[in-house]
């Protein structure tokens, strides 16, 4: 009972950070900071696949372990390898389909995956797996959907779940040997594209395959398997209007898709009124959305799944919204790990600066309510933007597609370095908003100011410098914080740091 109570007391905080976040957003500030800096303000409280523990003063990772990462495409690894060097214990992820490594019954092929782990452990990351099925003699049926250069394809429900748990299991017993320990089963089942069964056959397939990750290998973590970003505006609207906040919900519903509107026609327009936001909700899509975002909250309820599995593409703007619907949907205490964190942005015209500052403040906040992993999609793109129906770089990556690292990618490279088996604790004092990666006697922090120019003490010896550029000795001892993200190393305690 006690635990019932605690969980609704958590949605009821989650709810009211929701208006706040809403009211912050259109406040004269122009931004909005973290959902929370306790843990029952935030969406996780155990410790996850990154490796550390967490308690009132936020996440400790353990030695050499970072809570990044980034996705990485192997056929350009000549031109990466140098930067991947940089992201030593971080994560990446992979996708193993039945049908592409089973295409003939009886006929598999691991080449892939097992370079991929291979390269993986010499760079010393991380590796995750997706499992998907894919469809093939497998599901007895051919795929309705083939999509991109690579021709990928939906799942569809294994016609023999017991032939499903031995590929299950043979994938576990190879991978672990590897370094792999975590899996997710299929991949944003809220598209069609993606998943072709029902929600009542993903249960039962996660049920199934968590069985025998779980048997193969105790250590094992098993993840959900991660709505598309554009999910969860649904859900945070459907919250929203459930307890009676229309306007609430129609602000919402347009901040959250602000980068999104006019691109998937009557899926995600810009919404007017409540009654226009209840039409959408009520599409197909927007029950398919509802429905499998219901799947991944009684999934982790019922301890099927260890981690709750985040994609998130959207303005980081919307990232307190999110992290805010996360906490009233995910038991307190069940870890959240974003796999798939990104920036799209429709028309591909923000300058580098721009984008730089989008993807640190997403990162920062995403870090700083609680959730124990951000993996960042893609390190690159290709040179012709072949993943992109407009043929533009919808999608901002770290580095050129020749490898030549971007600002974004020098920050990011940054703030690998300094959370490496750092404590990660939230940054909302006063107008600042952040992260902070403390280590030993060492504060890396992550500031921007919600409310003007904010002078910040930070002490003898420090450095400082935006985001995207080198940082530099502060020889004043005081940095002048503004809306735009600034990158603050120094020795001086925290408490003392964010007091000034």
């Amino acid at each position: 009972m006690r635990h019932r109570q605690l969980r609704r007391a958590l949605a009821l905080l989650a709810a009211a950070q929701l208006t706040m976040v809403l009211a912050a957003c259109t406040g004269g500030q122009g931004t909005a900071g973290p959902t929370g800096g306790t843990p029952s303000s935030t969406p996780s409280g155990g410790s996850g696949g990154s490796g550390g523990t967490s308690g009132a003063g936020g996440t400790t990772l353990a030695p050499g372990v970072s809570p990044l990462g980034a996705k990485w495409d192997k056929s350009r690894l000549t031109a990466f390898d140098p930067y991947l060097e940089s992201l030593r214990g971080t994560t990446t992820f992979t996708e193993l389909v039945w049908c592409d490594v089973e295409k003939a019954q009886g006929q598999r092929n691991w080449r892939q995956i097992d370079d991929l782990a291979t390269v993986a452990q010499q760079h010393g990351i991380s590796l995750d797996i997706k499992i998907r099925v894919g469809a093939c003699w497998a599901t007895g049926g051919q795929a309705q959907h083939v999509r991109g250069v690579r021709n990928k394809t939906e799942s569809a429900m294994p016609t023999d779940l017991g032939q499903y748990r031995s590929f299950v299991r043979d994938v576990v017993d190879r991978y672990k040997a590897m370094g792999v320990h975590t899996y997710a089963v299929e991949n944003e089942v809220n598209s069609a594209s993606f998943w072709s069964g029902t929600p009542e056959q993903l249960t039962a397939l996660t049920e199934a395959a968590a069985s025998e990750i779980r048997s193969a290998d105790p250590t094992a973590k098993v993840a959900d398997a991660g709505m598309s970003s554009t999910s969860y505006g649904y859900g945070i609207a459907d919250q929203l209007l459930s307890q009676g906040k229309a306007d609430a919900a129609v602000q919402a519903w347009n901040t959250y898709y602000a980068n999104r509107i006019g691109t998937r026609g009557e899926q995600i327009p810009q919404v007017g009124s409540a009654d226009q936001l209840r039409t959408v909700l009520a599409s197909d899509q927007g029950r398919r959305n509802l429905a499998y975002l219901a799947v991944a909250t009684s999934l982790a309820q019922r301890g099927v799944t260890d981690i709750r599995q985040v994609h998130f593409y959207e303005p980081w703007r919307a990232a307190p919204l999110l992290t805010g619907y996360l906490a009233a949907h995910t038991p307190a205490g069940h870890p959240i790990e974003a796999w798939e964190v990104g920036s799209f942005w429709k028309n591909a015209d923000g300058t580098e600066q721009v984008r730089t500052d989008d993807m640190t403040r997403t990162v920062s906040l995403l870090l700083a309510s609680g959730i124990r992993r951000v993996i960042w999609l893609p390190l690159a793109t290709s040179a012709d933007n072949s993943g992109s129906g407009t043929g533009q770089e919808v999608r901002y990556g770290l580095l050129d597609p020749d490898g030549t690292i971007r600002p974004a990618g020098v920050t990011m490279r940054d703030l690998v370095t300094a959370s490496r088996g750092a404590r990660v604790l939230p940054v909302e004092r006063g107008a600042l908003r952040g992260v902070a990666f403390t280590s030993g006697s060492r504060s890396t922090l992550v500031l921007w100011s919600t409310g003007g120019d904010q002078q910040v003490s930070v002490g003898p010896g420090a450095t400082a410098g935006p985001s995207g550029a080198a940082a530099a000795p502060v020889s004043s001892g005081t940095v002048t914080v503004g809306s735009s993200p600034v990158i603050v190393t120094t020795r001086k305690p925290l408490a003392s740091v964010l007091a000034s």
